[in-house]
């Protein structure tokens, strides 16, 4: 049930150019604890239907320090990566800290997760819920900037289901797929065991499915291609194939067909930002004009190698808007 006594009111907007584009930046304050909440607009999209949104609560220790303890940190950078590849969308940064319980509260959780508790159970040792956080104030902002139906950036069905109690709906769900590594493994595996985020993991241990199991393959792959190139003198290759039942991966050329689903793109974005360089031939460049850019996951894009005997390469090609290259 929402607050019928809570306010939210716009403080201000300045323009913030970032790492990731230019972004419009709003500040609200609410009137229940006045805490100041960032908003980051990039596009036009007052007004607008099913607008691409990630509502992220605020984390010091993973957002600012990069703590490996959790994945809220590459969760922030991975959505305003995937927004400002978007052209348009709405970040939402909310002052709930730990959950709700706080910046001093989470870090003697920490210390109660050393000594074998995990995120849960911690935040339940020191007298607190599970996860105290509501999300009234990010629909309150979000009907402020006029908009009604979003596309959220989310693992959570929590807050899925407090935004649509708060009047925002929510037209499809987005997940945010970042890495599982030993430091983390058990916090992502309380949050889909007890708060029924919507990740993959195996139970009951710390193990993970064949698609996470593939992941930190791939996450090997520059070590290996170093080793490799050191003792063989050889650069590691990996060989990655596609096709679609009448042999065509466009619809028309210039118009590319998608022909994965989203895991699979995933897994193909996963896959270039574990190499350095793509190998593509010129015919998939005249037929799909493809950007062969990381987007879905963190990671750098690699440089790609073009294939061509006759020097057919054209100027409108995607390859050649990103300023990496």
């Amino acid at each position: 049930m929402a607050d019928p006594t809570l306010v939210v009111t716009r403080k201000t907007a300045v323009r913030l150019p970032t790492e990731w584009g230019e972004f419009q930046m709003f500040l609200h304050e609410d009137n229940r604890d006045h805490k100041e909440h960032l908003t980051l607009v990039r596009g036009e999209v007052a007004g607008q239907k099913d607008v691409l949104v990630r509502v992220h609560s605020e984390c010091f220790t993973g957002d600012v320090l990069g703590s490996r303890r959790c994945d809220c940190g590459e969760q922030l950078t991975l959505a305003l990566r995937i927004i400002a590849e978007a052209g348009s969308g709405i970040l939402l940064y909310l002052r709930q800290e730990g959950r709700g319980i706080g910046l001093l509260k989470k870090l003697q959780a920490y210390n109660l997760q050393d000594q074998g508790l995990d995120t849960v159970d911690a935040n339940l040792a020191l007298g607190h819920q599970a996860d105290e956080r509501d999300y009234d104030i990010a629909a309150h902002i979000l009907k402020d900037l006029r908009i009604r139906t979003i596309r959220l950036l989310t693992n959570n069905p929590h807050k899925i289901e407090s935004l649509e109690n708060s009047g925002i709906g929510i037209t499809e769900r987005i997940p945010l797929i970042s890495r599982v590594t030993p430091e983390n493994c058990r916090y992502l595996r309380a949050k889909a065991e007890r708060l029924n985020h919507l990740l993959d993991l195996d139970q009951p241990s710390c193990s993970f499915s064949d698609d996470q199991v593939l992941l930190f393959k791939l996450r090997q792959i520059p070590a290996t291609g170093t080793a490799c190139l050191q003792e063989l003198k050889r650069p590691l290759v990996t060989l990655t194939y596609a096709q679609s039942l009448d042999g065509s991966i466009a619809a028309r050329p210039g118009h590319p067909l998608t022909i994965s689903c989203s895991e699979s793109q995933t897994f193909t974005h996963s896959l270039r930002a574990a190499h350095d360089a793509i190998l593509v031939g010129i015919g998939t460049v005249l037929a799909d004009n493809p950007r062969l850019s990381v987007r879905l996951v963190p990671g750098n894009n690699p440089q790609p190698v073009l294939l061509d005997s006759r020097l057919r390469f054209p100027s409108y090609a995607n390859l050649l808007k990103d300023g990496n290259r």
